[in-house]
Protein backbone atom coordinates (compact mmCIF):
# COMPACT_ATOMS: atom_id res chain seq x y z
CA UNK A 1 0.00 0.00 0.00
CA UNK A 2 1.56 3.40 -1.50
CA UNK A 3 1.91 6.16 1.58
CA UNK A 4 -0.74 8.49 -0.30
CA UNK A 5 -3.42 5.93 0.32
CA UNK A 6 -2.34 5.11 3.98
CA UNK A 7 -2.03 8.45 4.44
CA UNK A 8 -5.88 8.75 2.83
CA UNK A 9 -7.43 6.22 4.84
CA UNK A 10 -6.23 7.14 8.05
CA UNK A 11 -7.24 10.51 7.59
CA UNK A 12 -10.83 9.28 6.76
CA UNK A 13 -10.93 6.30 9.55
CA UNK A 14 -14.11 6.14 11.39
CA UNK A 15 -16.08 9.29 9.48
CA UNK A 16 -19.52 8.10 8.50
CA UNK A 17 -19.27 8.01 4.48
CA UNK A 18 -22.53 8.89 2.29
CA UNK A 19 -22.32 7.87 -1.49
CA UNK A 20 -24.81 10.08 -3.68
CA UNK A 21 -26.18 8.41 -6.65
CA UNK A 22 -25.24 5.05 -7.17
CA UNK A 23 -25.53 5.58 -10.92
CA UNK A 24 -26.02 2.85 -13.46
CA UNK A 25 -22.57 3.68 -15.28
CA UNK A 26 -20.45 2.24 -12.99
CA UNK A 27 -18.97 5.40 -11.14
CA UNK A 28 -20.54 5.05 -8.09
CA UNK A 29 -20.37 1.13 -8.03
CA UNK A 30 -16.47 1.66 -8.20
CA UNK A 31 -16.59 4.59 -5.13
CA UNK A 32 -18.45 1.87 -3.35
CA UNK A 33 -16.56 -1.24 -4.08
CA UNK A 34 -13.36 1.10 -2.64
CA UNK A 35 -14.69 1.53 0.40
CA UNK A 36 -15.74 -1.34 1.34
CA UNK A 37 -12.56 -3.45 0.45
CA UNK A 38 -10.58 -0.73 2.78
CA UNK A 39 -13.09 -2.24 5.35
CA UNK A 40 -15.23 0.89 5.70
CA UNK A 41 -19.42 0.98 6.59
CA UNK A 42 -21.01 3.37 4.32
CA UNK A 43 -24.00 4.44 3.37
CA UNK A 44 -26.06 5.09 -0.32
CA UNK A 45 -28.63 6.72 -1.28
CA UNK A 46 -29.84 6.93 -4.76
CA UNK A 47 -33.22 8.35 -6.65
CA UNK A 48 -33.28 5.03 -8.44
CA UNK A 49 -35.42 2.44 -6.95
CA UNK A 50 -33.89 -1.16 -6.61
CA UNK A 51 -35.46 -2.28 -9.96
CA UNK A 52 -33.88 0.24 -11.98
CA UNK A 53 -30.49 -0.37 -9.93
CA UNK A 54 -30.98 -4.06 -9.33
CA UNK A 55 -27.59 -5.14 -11.89
CA UNK A 56 -25.89 -3.01 -9.74
CA UNK A 57 -26.69 -3.62 -6.29
CA UNK A 58 -26.17 -7.62 -7.16
CA UNK A 59 -22.28 -6.69 -7.72
CA UNK A 60 -22.62 -5.06 -3.78
CA UNK A 61 -24.41 -8.18 -2.63
CA UNK A 62 -21.43 -9.30 -0.54
CA UNK A 63 -20.72 -6.62 1.25
CA UNK A 64 -24.30 -6.00 1.88
CA UNK A 65 -23.79 -6.77 5.92
CA UNK A 66 -21.44 -3.24 5.69
CA UNK A 67 -24.49 -1.07 3.43
CA UNK A 68 -27.15 0.92 4.81
CA UNK A 69 -29.59 2.31 1.19
CA UNK A 70 -31.71 4.59 0.74
CA UNK A 71 -33.06 4.24 -2.38
CA UNK A 72 -36.15 5.83 -4.53
CA UNK A 73 -35.54 9.13 -2.14
CA UNK A 74 -32.92 10.88 -0.61
CA UNK A 75 -33.56 11.48 3.16
CA UNK A 76 -31.65 14.33 5.13
CA UNK A 77 -31.01 12.90 7.95
CA UNK A 78 -28.18 10.33 5.66
CA UNK A 79 -26.76 13.75 4.97
CA UNK A 80 -26.86 15.64 8.53
CA UNK A 81 -25.37 12.35 9.45
CA UNK A 82 -22.67 12.24 7.20
CA UNK A 83 -18.72 13.24 7.56
CA UNK A 84 -18.40 12.60 4.01
CA UNK A 85 -20.36 12.75 0.76
CA UNK A 86 -19.40 11.54 -2.41
CA UNK A 87 -21.12 13.29 -5.04
CA UNK A 88 -22.16 11.58 -8.10
CA UNK A 89 -20.83 14.44 -11.54
CA UNK A 90 -24.82 15.03 -12.27
CA UNK A 91 -25.71 16.49 -8.75
CA UNK A 92 -25.47 20.36 -8.67
CA UNK A 93 -23.43 21.99 -6.00
CA UNK A 94 -26.52 23.68 -5.31
CA UNK A 95 -28.78 20.36 -4.68
CA UNK A 96 -30.62 21.38 -1.54
CA UNK A 97 -29.08 17.96 -0.03
CA UNK A 98 -25.30 18.93 -1.00
CA UNK A 99 -25.99 21.82 0.96
CA UNK A 100 -27.58 20.10 3.95
CA UNK A 101 -24.43 18.04 4.38
CA UNK A 102 -22.32 21.22 4.00
CA UNK A 103 -24.23 23.28 6.29
CA UNK A 104 -23.49 20.19 8.71
CA UNK A 105 -19.72 20.31 8.22
CA UNK A 106 -19.42 17.29 5.64
CA UNK A 107 -16.84 17.03 3.33
CA UNK A 108 -18.05 17.11 -0.19
CA UNK A 109 -15.74 15.07 -2.89
CA UNK A 110 -15.82 13.02 -5.86
CA UNK A 111 -14.68 9.60 -7.03
CA UNK A 112 -11.87 11.71 -9.18
CA UNK A 113 -10.76 14.03 -6.13
CA UNK A 114 -10.06 10.65 -4.50
CA UNK A 115 -8.18 9.11 -6.97
CA UNK A 116 -5.79 12.00 -7.32
CA UNK A 117 -5.68 11.83 -3.51
CA UNK A 118 -4.21 8.12 -3.22
CA UNK A 119 -2.16 7.16 -6.60
CA UNK A 120 1.26 7.78 -7.00
CA UNK A 121 1.63 8.31 -10.67
CA UNK A 122 1.43 11.25 -12.99
CA UNK A 123 -2.29 11.28 -14.74
CA UNK A 124 -3.27 12.79 -18.10
CA UNK A 125 -6.47 13.86 -18.99
CA UNK A 126 -8.91 14.97 -21.84
CA UNK A 127 -12.23 16.96 -21.72
CA UNK A 128 -14.38 18.71 -24.29
CA UNK A 129 -18.18 18.77 -25.76
CA UNK A 130 -17.68 15.65 -28.33
CA UNK A 131 -14.86 13.31 -29.37
CA UNK A 132 -13.77 13.09 -25.97
CA UNK A 133 -14.67 9.22 -25.31
CA UNK A 134 -13.56 8.48 -28.97
CA UNK A 135 -9.78 10.63 -28.30
CA UNK A 136 -9.08 9.37 -24.97
CA UNK A 137 -9.25 5.72 -26.05
CA UNK A 138 -6.84 6.26 -28.88
CA UNK A 139 -4.36 7.81 -26.25
CA UNK A 140 -5.43 4.56 -24.04
CA UNK A 141 -4.26 2.51 -27.05
CA UNK A 142 -1.23 4.25 -27.86
CA UNK A 143 -0.43 4.17 -24.20
CA UNK A 144 -0.57 0.38 -23.81
CA UNK A 145 2.21 0.21 -27.00
CA UNK A 146 4.17 1.86 -24.82
CA UNK A 147 3.28 -0.37 -21.57
CA UNK A 148 1.08 -2.47 -20.60
CA UNK A 149 0.93 -0.15 -17.01
CA UNK A 150 -2.20 1.91 -18.69
CA UNK A 151 -4.74 2.74 -17.61
CA UNK A 152 -8.25 4.61 -19.00
CA UNK A 153 -10.92 5.64 -16.31
CA UNK A 154 -13.62 8.64 -16.07
CA UNK A 155 -16.39 9.57 -17.47
CA UNK A 156 -16.00 6.96 -20.70
CA UNK A 157 -18.19 4.69 -17.21
CA UNK A 158 -14.48 3.33 -16.09
CA UNK A 159 -14.25 4.78 -12.46
CA UNK A 160 -10.42 5.10 -11.67
CA UNK A 161 -11.10 3.81 -8.31
CA UNK A 162 -11.54 -0.01 -9.93
CA UNK A 163 -7.75 0.34 -11.13
CA UNK A 164 -5.95 2.18 -7.99
CA UNK A 165 -4.47 -1.06 -6.46
CA UNK A 166 -2.72 -1.78 -9.77
CA UNK A 167 -0.86 1.20 -10.43
CA UNK A 168 2.99 2.25 -9.57
CA UNK A 169 4.47 5.77 -10.03
CA UNK A 170 5.49 4.46 -13.61
CA UNK A 171 1.95 3.95 -14.78
CA UNK A 172 0.14 5.74 -17.56
CA UNK A 173 -2.82 6.86 -16.78
CA UNK A 174 -5.16 9.00 -18.98
CA UNK A 175 -9.08 10.22 -17.31
CA UNK A 176 -11.84 11.27 -20.15
CA UNK A 177 -13.45 14.02 -17.73
CA UNK A 178 -16.91 16.28 -18.66
CA UNK A 179 -17.48 19.60 -17.69
CA UNK A 180 -19.52 18.73 -14.16
CA UNK A 181 -16.84 15.98 -12.97
CA UNK A 182 -14.19 19.32 -13.53
CA UNK A 183 -16.66 21.28 -11.47
CA UNK A 184 -16.08 19.30 -8.99
CA UNK A 185 -12.15 19.63 -8.59
CA UNK A 186 -13.03 23.39 -8.90
CA UNK A 187 -9.81 25.05 -6.27
CA UNK A 188 -8.77 21.22 -5.38
CA UNK A 189 -4.72 21.82 -6.75
CA UNK A 190 -5.21 19.05 -9.18
CA UNK A 191 -2.43 19.35 -11.92
CA UNK A 192 -2.13 17.07 -14.65
CA UNK A 193 1.07 16.09 -16.57
CA UNK A 194 -0.79 17.03 -19.97
CA UNK A 195 -4.27 17.77 -20.88
CA UNK A 196 -6.29 18.85 -23.56
CA UNK A 197 -10.20 20.09 -24.83
CA UNK A 198 -11.28 18.43 -28.52
CA UNK A 199 -13.66 21.50 -28.83
CA UNK A 200 -16.44 23.46 -27.45
CA UNK A 201 -19.57 23.03 -28.66
CA UNK A 202 -23.10 24.06 -27.97
CA UNK A 203 -24.58 21.32 -25.78
CA UNK A 204 -25.95 21.89 -21.70
CA UNK A 205 -27.80 24.65 -22.50
CA UNK A 206 -30.55 23.45 -20.02
CA UNK A 207 -27.85 23.85 -17.78
CA UNK A 208 -25.76 26.23 -18.14
CA UNK A 209 -26.58 29.50 -18.39
CA UNK A 210 -24.46 30.55 -21.46
CA UNK A 211 -21.47 28.85 -23.65
CA UNK A 212 -18.93 30.98 -21.12
CA UNK A 213 -19.96 29.88 -17.97
CA UNK A 214 -19.85 26.33 -19.95
CA UNK A 215 -16.19 26.80 -20.68
CA UNK A 216 -15.65 27.94 -17.18
CA UNK A 217 -16.25 24.73 -15.98
CA UNK A 218 -14.32 22.96 -18.55
CA UNK A 219 -11.03 24.84 -18.28
CA UNK A 220 -10.79 24.07 -15.40
CA UNK A 221 -8.56 21.44 -16.83
CA UNK A 222 -5.54 23.72 -17.10
CA UNK A 223 -5.58 25.39 -14.01
CA UNK A 224 -2.62 23.82 -11.97
CA UNK A 225 -0.67 22.99 -14.90
CA UNK A 226 2.81 24.65 -14.66
CA UNK A 227 5.58 24.48 -17.23
CA UNK A 228 6.64 21.77 -17.34
CA UNK A 229 3.04 20.15 -18.32
CA UNK A 230 1.55 20.54 -22.23
CA UNK A 231 -2.12 21.75 -22.84
CA UNK A 232 -3.29 21.24 -26.40
CA UNK A 233 -6.14 22.58 -28.17
CA UNK A 234 -7.97 23.70 -31.52
CA UNK A 235 -6.46 26.45 -33.40
CA UNK A 236 -8.03 29.39 -33.70
CA UNK A 237 -11.43 28.40 -31.68
CA UNK A 238 -13.76 30.70 -30.91
CA UNK A 239 -13.38 30.04 -26.75
CA UNK A 240 -10.80 27.57 -26.40
CA UNK A 241 -7.40 29.85 -26.84
CA UNK A 242 -5.17 31.33 -24.62
CA UNK A 243 -6.72 34.82 -24.13
CA UNK A 244 -9.80 33.00 -22.79
CA UNK A 245 -7.73 30.10 -20.60
CA UNK A 246 -5.31 31.36 -18.36
CA UNK A 247 -2.64 28.32 -17.54
CA UNK A 248 0.94 27.68 -16.96
CA UNK A 249 1.21 24.88 -19.13
CA UNK A 250 2.95 25.13 -22.37
CA UNK A 251 0.11 25.47 -25.16
CA UNK A 252 -0.08 23.94 -28.32
CA UNK A 253 -2.61 23.80 -31.00
CA UNK A 254 -4.02 21.34 -33.14
CA UNK A 255 -6.17 21.77 -36.53
CA UNK A 256 -7.16 18.99 -39.11
CA UNK A 257 -5.96 21.68 -41.91
CA UNK A 258 -4.16 24.20 -40.73
CA UNK A 259 -0.83 24.53 -41.19
CA UNK A 260 -0.43 27.37 -38.69
CA UNK A 261 -0.95 24.57 -35.63
CA UNK A 262 1.78 22.60 -34.22
CA UNK A 263 -0.05 19.48 -35.08
CA UNK A 264 -1.83 19.01 -38.34
CA UNK A 265 -2.34 16.97 -41.43
CA UNK A 266 -0.02 17.46 -44.43
CA UNK A 267 -0.28 15.12 -47.62
CA UNK A 268 -1.77 12.43 -45.97
CA UNK A 269 0.56 12.61 -42.87
CA UNK A 270 -0.37 13.74 -39.43
CA UNK A 271 2.05 16.31 -38.50
CA UNK A 272 4.08 18.19 -35.70
CA UNK A 273 5.81 21.59 -36.48
CA UNK A 274 6.94 24.28 -34.65
CA UNK A 275 9.29 26.04 -36.43
CA UNK A 276 12.20 23.96 -35.74
CA UNK A 277 11.59 20.23 -36.59
CA UNK A 278 8.77 18.90 -38.36
CA UNK A 279 8.01 15.55 -37.85
CA UNK A 280 5.27 12.64 -38.97
CA UNK A 281 3.25 11.05 -36.41
CA UNK A 282 1.28 8.72 -38.63
CA UNK A 283 -0.17 7.72 -41.83
CA UNK A 284 -4.19 8.74 -42.50
CA UNK A 285 -4.51 6.30 -44.73
CA UNK A 286 -4.10 4.05 -41.30
CA UNK A 287 -7.10 4.96 -40.01
CA UNK A 288 -10.01 2.44 -39.82
CA UNK A 289 -12.92 4.94 -38.69
CA UNK A 290 -14.66 6.79 -41.47
CA UNK A 291 -15.85 10.30 -40.48
CA UNK A 292 -13.82 14.11 -40.96
CA UNK A 293 -15.00 14.78 -37.40
CA UNK A 294 -12.84 11.54 -36.20
CA UNK A 295 -9.55 12.95 -37.76
CA UNK A 296 -10.23 15.29 -35.43
CA UNK A 297 -9.52 12.69 -32.78
CA UNK A 298 -6.51 11.08 -34.34
CA UNK A 299 -4.58 14.13 -34.34
CA UNK A 300 -5.85 15.23 -31.06
CA UNK A 301 -4.55 11.76 -29.87
CA UNK A 302 -1.33 11.48 -31.57
CA UNK A 303 -0.47 14.68 -30.75
CA UNK A 304 -1.25 14.26 -26.67
CA UNK A 305 0.75 10.94 -27.27
CA UNK A 306 3.91 13.27 -28.42
CA UNK A 307 3.60 15.57 -26.19
CA UNK A 308 3.54 13.19 -23.46
CA UNK A 309 7.11 11.49 -25.13
CA UNK A 310 5.50 8.31 -26.43
CA UNK A 311 7.75 7.46 -29.53
CA UNK A 312 6.73 7.71 -32.58
CA UNK A 313 6.36 3.98 -33.36
CA UNK A 314 4.22 3.12 -30.74
CA UNK A 315 1.95 6.41 -32.07
CA UNK A 316 2.00 4.61 -35.03
CA UNK A 317 0.95 1.30 -34.27
CA UNK A 318 -1.44 2.46 -31.76
CA UNK A 319 -3.79 4.39 -34.14
CA UNK A 320 -2.89 1.84 -36.93
CA UNK A 321 -5.09 -0.79 -34.49
CA UNK A 322 -7.51 1.21 -32.97
CA UNK A 323 -11.25 0.16 -34.32
CA UNK A 324 -13.45 2.38 -32.39
CA UNK A 325 -15.39 2.81 -29.09
CA UNK A 326 -18.94 1.16 -28.50
CA UNK A 327 -21.84 3.57 -29.15
CA UNK A 328 -19.76 6.28 -30.98
CA UNK A 329 -19.99 5.23 -35.14
CA UNK A 330 -19.26 1.99 -34.23
CA UNK A 331 -19.80 -0.61 -36.80
CA UNK A 332 -22.56 -3.06 -35.34
CA UNK A 333 -23.02 -5.34 -38.04
CA UNK A 334 -23.28 -5.55 -41.87
CA UNK A 335 -26.68 -7.47 -42.57
CA UNK A 336 -27.21 -8.28 -46.32
CA UNK A 337 -24.68 -5.71 -47.44
CA UNK A 338 -26.10 -3.46 -44.96
CA UNK A 339 -24.05 -1.34 -42.44
CA UNK A 340 -26.07 -0.84 -38.78
CA UNK A 341 -24.13 2.40 -36.81
CA UNK A 342 -24.64 3.07 -33.59
CA UNK A 343 -23.39 6.50 -32.88
CA UNK A 344 -26.01 7.11 -29.98
CA UNK A 345 -23.79 9.48 -28.00
CA UNK A 346 -24.01 11.94 -30.58
CA UNK A 347 -26.68 13.97 -28.22
CA UNK A 348 -26.22 17.17 -29.89
CA UNK A 349 -26.75 18.35 -33.58
CA UNK A 350 -23.21 18.98 -34.34
CA UNK A 351 -22.46 15.50 -33.68
CA UNK A 352 -25.18 14.23 -35.69
CA UNK A 353 -24.31 16.47 -38.78
CA UNK A 354 -20.76 15.00 -38.43
CA UNK A 355 -22.50 11.38 -38.54
CA UNK A 356 -24.47 12.32 -41.22
CA UNK A 357 -21.28 13.48 -43.37
CA UNK A 358 -19.40 10.59 -42.51
CA UNK A 359 -20.47 8.53 -45.33
CA UNK A 360 -20.62 8.48 -49.35
CA UNK A 361 -22.85 5.70 -49.31
CA UNK A 362 -26.96 6.23 -48.85
CA UNK A 363 -27.94 6.84 -45.28
CA UNK A 364 -31.29 5.90 -43.49
CA UNK A 365 -31.09 7.90 -40.43
CA UNK A 366 -32.47 7.28 -37.17
CA UNK A 367 -32.60 10.96 -35.32
CA UNK A 368 -34.66 12.61 -32.63
CA UNK A 369 -35.51 12.61 -28.76
CA UNK A 370 -35.36 15.44 -25.98
CA UNK A 371 -33.83 18.75 -26.07
CA UNK A 372 -31.05 20.47 -24.05
CA UNK A 373 -32.09 24.23 -25.28
CA UNK A 374 -29.92 23.86 -28.38
CA UNK A 375 -30.29 25.25 -31.55
CA UNK A 376 -31.09 22.89 -34.46
CA UNK A 377 -30.52 25.69 -37.06
CA UNK A 378 -27.49 23.18 -38.94
CA UNK A 379 -30.00 20.36 -39.54
CA UNK A 380 -31.04 22.61 -42.43
CA UNK A 381 -27.44 21.79 -44.09
CA UNK A 382 -27.84 17.93 -44.32
CA UNK A 383 -31.72 17.24 -43.98
CA UNK A 384 -31.37 16.23 -47.78
CA UNK A 385 -28.16 13.77 -47.15
CA UNK A 386 -30.81 11.07 -45.71
CA UNK A 387 -32.62 8.93 -48.04
CA UNK A 388 -34.91 8.44 -45.27
CA UNK A 389 -35.57 10.26 -41.84
CA UNK A 390 -37.08 8.02 -38.80
CA UNK A 391 -37.44 9.99 -35.54
CA UNK A 392 -38.23 9.29 -32.22
CA UNK A 393 -40.90 11.43 -30.60
CA UNK A 394 -39.61 14.25 -28.50
CA UNK A 395 -39.20 18.05 -27.94
CA UNK A 396 -35.91 18.01 -29.21
CA UNK A 397 -37.36 16.24 -32.26
CA UNK A 398 -40.50 18.79 -32.61
CA UNK A 399 -37.49 21.65 -32.88
CA UNK A 400 -35.39 19.79 -35.37
CA UNK A 401 -38.43 18.89 -37.50
CA UNK A 402 -38.55 23.20 -38.19
CA UNK A 403 -35.07 22.36 -40.16
CA UNK A 404 -35.43 19.04 -42.12
CA UNK A 405 -39.09 19.93 -43.68
CA UNK A 406 -39.54 16.92 -45.52
CA UNK A 407 -42.64 14.99 -46.17
CA UNK A 408 -41.26 11.86 -45.98
CA UNK A 409 -40.59 11.93 -42.23
CA UNK A 410 -41.63 9.02 -39.23
CA UNK A 411 -42.55 9.68 -36.17
CA UNK A 412 -42.75 7.22 -33.44
CA UNK A 413 -42.14 6.54 -29.49
CA UNK A 414 -41.03 3.42 -30.71
CA UNK A 415 -37.42 2.80 -31.52
CA UNK A 416 -38.38 -1.38 -32.40
CA UNK A 417 -40.89 0.00 -34.76
CA UNK A 418 -38.51 2.72 -36.67
CA UNK A 419 -35.84 0.07 -36.42
CA UNK A 420 -38.26 -1.81 -38.46
CA UNK A 421 -39.07 0.37 -40.85
CA UNK A 422 -35.30 1.08 -41.67
CA UNK A 423 -34.83 -2.36 -42.15
CA UNK A 424 -37.67 -2.81 -44.49
CA UNK A 425 -36.62 0.21 -46.27
CA UNK A 426 -32.69 -0.65 -46.34
CA UNK A 427 -31.18 -1.73 -50.09
CA UNK A 428 -27.75 -3.05 -50.46
CA UNK A 429 -24.89 -1.00 -49.90
CA UNK A 430 -26.54 1.11 -47.68
CA UNK A 431 -26.14 2.98 -44.12
CA UNK A 432 -28.47 2.10 -40.92
CA UNK A 433 -27.29 5.06 -39.10
CA UNK A 434 -28.64 5.88 -35.32
CA UNK A 435 -27.12 9.42 -34.53
CA UNK A 436 -30.08 10.77 -32.66
CA UNK A 437 -28.64 14.65 -32.45
CA UNK A 438 -30.76 14.63 -28.92
CA UNK A 439 -30.82 12.99 -25.74
CA UNK A 440 -32.32 10.02 -24.61
CA UNK A 441 -34.55 10.75 -21.82
CA UNK A 442 -38.09 10.35 -21.82
CA UNK A 443 -38.16 7.21 -23.77
CA UNK A 444 -34.83 5.68 -22.26
CA UNK A 445 -32.37 5.51 -18.70
CA UNK A 446 -29.64 6.81 -21.26
CA UNK A 447 -28.14 7.24 -24.13
CA UNK A 448 -26.34 3.51 -23.28
CA UNK A 449 -29.38 1.99 -23.07
CA UNK A 450 -30.71 3.61 -26.13
CA UNK A 451 -27.80 2.54 -27.68
CA UNK A 452 -28.06 -0.91 -26.30
CA UNK A 453 -31.38 -1.47 -27.51
CA UNK A 454 -30.67 -0.56 -31.33
CA UNK A 455 -27.70 -3.12 -31.10
CA UNK A 456 -29.90 -6.05 -29.69
CA UNK A 457 -32.24 -5.28 -32.46
CA UNK A 458 -29.44 -5.57 -35.14
CA UNK A 459 -28.35 -8.70 -33.42
CA UNK A 460 -31.92 -10.29 -33.64
CA UNK A 461 -32.05 -9.90 -37.31
CA UNK A 462 -32.22 -13.47 -39.41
Amino acid sequence: MNNKLNSYLNKIKDKNILIQGLGLNGGGLGTALFFLENDFNITITDLKDENALSKTLKELEPYKNRIKYTLGAHLEKDFIDADIVVKGPGVSPANPFIRLAQDSGAEITSDIEIFYNIVDCSLYAVTGSKGKSTTVSIIYNIFLKKSVNSYLGGNITISPLTFYKKLDKDSLVILELSSWQLRDLAGRGMRFKGAAITNLLQDHQNYYSSMEQYLDDKKIIASYLTKYDFFLIPINDQYLNDVKIKTGGKVYYFSNNDSKADFYYKDDYACFDDGCKNERLFDIKSLRIPGKHILANFIIAGAFCYLAGIEQKYIEEGIKNFSGVPYRMELVRVWNKIRFINDTTATIPDAAKSALLSFKEPIIWIAGGNDKNLNFTIMEEVKSIPKKILLLKGNGTDKMKKYIERDDLVESDSLEFLFNEAVNSAEEGDVVLLSPGCTSFGLFQNEFHRGDIFNELVKSLK
